[in-house]
């Protein structure tokens, strides 16, 4: 029986392929931990040294071949040559070499019906702080004043209306851009180099696409009522006892 190609392939390029599939997986690992700000960072830090990892792996697995050695040059020199990838190649370095990388964050707080942010208050987010310490300095706010803006649900409706934190993720260079949109840009474009290599092998691929989450669920938190009721009660006891 004939050896399928896309088999040989992938058993000549086993470690490539291995390494674009993790960092895949660290998109996704962003998308769960988007509110879990040292989760969210570690996971952003993992992905930018896997992606730059991709080609590296390729050149070393196929420097048996001058013709495909050549044709890897090629790919990463038109890939260093593209801004978005330049940019986080230059990060990770940053990251691996020299000290921790803090991207831009920032939030709203207030409610949703389930499809986007109804009412909400802008405010930036410390990317080392998580999303909940977000809505607990407007409860907290709240408990020593009033809820102005109405968007604390302490108790069960039946309207469907829930306080919520909306996070955005952004780096310096693409601030009108998520972060987790531009891995995916920046992943399908090192998948697509690399399959482009896979191909002059002989393998029959598809064009690579990252299909992120419903943004309505990765960038919100959403808060049940008993929880928002228990922090008020919380913070209220607090300030009675303190004062402040």
């Amino acid at each position: 029986m004939e050896e399928c190609p896309n088999r040989k392939v992938f058993d000549l390029l086993s470690s490539s392929f291995d390494r674009i599939d993790e960092a895949a997986w660290f998109i996704r690992l962003m998308e769960e931990n988007y509110h879990s700000a040292e989760k969210f960072r570690w996971s952003l830090n993992s992905f930018l040294r896997t992606l730059k990892e991709i080609m590296q792996l390729v050149s070393m697995e196929v420097q048996g071949s001058k013709e495909l050695s050549k044709l890897v040059a090629a790919k990463k020199s038109e890939l260093s040559s593209d801004p978005l990838i330049a940019f986080l190649y230059k990060q990770r370095d940053i990251v691996v070499h020299k000290e921790m990388l803090k991207p831009a964050s920032r939030g709203s707080v207030g409610f949703t019906r389930g499809r986007g942010m109804k009412l909400g208050l802008n405010l930036p987010i410390d990317p080392l702080s998580d999303s909940r310490e977000a809505i607990n300095k407007y409860i907290y706010f709240a408990a020593k004043d009033t809820d102005f803006m109405g968007i604390l649900y302490a108790e069960e409706d039946g309207g469907g209306e829930y306080t919520c934190v909306q996070r955005q993720w952004r780096l310096s260079q693409f601030p009108e851009t998520e972060i987790t949109e531009l891995a995916a840009s920046a992943w399908e474009k090192v998948a697509q180099a690399f399959f482009d290599v896979a191909g002059e092998m002989g393998a029959k691929l598809i064009k690579p696409k990252f299909k992120l989450g419903n943004p309505n669920q990765v960038q919100f938190e959403i808060y049940k009522p008993e929880w928002v009721k228990e922090q008020l009660e919380h913070f209220k006891k607090l300030i009675a006892k303190n004062g402040a």
